[in-house]
């Protein structure tokens, strides 16, 4: 009897799987900065792992480190190679706001608005999805990302970041993930970057947001 119930169970999970998987196809781009690209854990960012989620779909790892949101003339030659994209995922912001201040936010939303509106016109019945940054860890920052000024500041930037994100979705009609508080403080390398584990943790949380929408 035990047996037949934990049968039962796992074809009930293994349908729900299934089912998940299949109500997402098509092709993703992943725009980004070196947390979509993989920096410190090559090969295994969040859109590589993406893309192993099921086989109906198609990633493009579009990342590229050290991106800010004001690098503008970067996303004209991604959305021209790519016009059969179905999705348009677009995480960005954290190295806009070293030594955050409200100026500096507002400008970051600003350059997004500009960024999801190129997406729209030049993809026209992409999904467009705007994805809020996951923080940052001050505790085990590292020397070289202090130098940088990655700071109390930042940290306070990135939740009003999330904010204006989500208004801008909001406005705009674009569907809103925030990776806020996502990443466990542990999973991460030098206070910025996500390792493995924290990569798989944004991942799952993207995976989650998509199959639901």
């Amino acid at each position: 009897m035990k047996f037949t119930k934990r049968l039962i169970g796992l074809l009930i999970l293994s349908v729900s799987i299934i089912g998940c998987s299949a109500g997402l196809s098509g092709k993703i781009i992943c725009f980004g900065d070196s947390i979509t690209y993989g920096a410190l854990v090559e090969g295994h960012s969040w859109a590589d792992q993406l893309a192993l989620k099921s086989d109906n779909i198609v990633v493009v790892n579009a990342g590229r480190k050290g991106r800010k949101t004001s690098d503008r003339d970067e996303l004209p030659p991604i959305v021209e190679a790519n016009t059969d994209a179905d999705y348009f995922l677009i995480f960005l912001g954290v190295n806009d706001l070293k030594d955050g201040t409200d100026s500096m936010v507002t400008a970051s939303i600003d350059n997004m608005k500009w960024m999801t509106g190129y997406v729209k016109e030049n993809i026209p019945g992409v999904k467009i999805v705007l994805i809020a940054p996951c923080g940052i860890n001050l505790d085990d920052m590292s020397e070289l990302n202090q130098s940088k000024k990655y700071n109390e500041n930042t940290a306070e930037s990135i939740i009003k970041l999330e904010k204006g994100y989500k208004d801008l979705s909001t406005q705009q009609g674009y569907q809103f993930i925030s990776l806020l508080n996502t990443v466990s403080p542990e999973n991460f390398v030098d206070g910025i970057h996500p390792t493995v584990e924290g990569q798989t943790e944004i991942v799952d949380k993207i995976w989650k947001e998509l199959s639901t929408d």
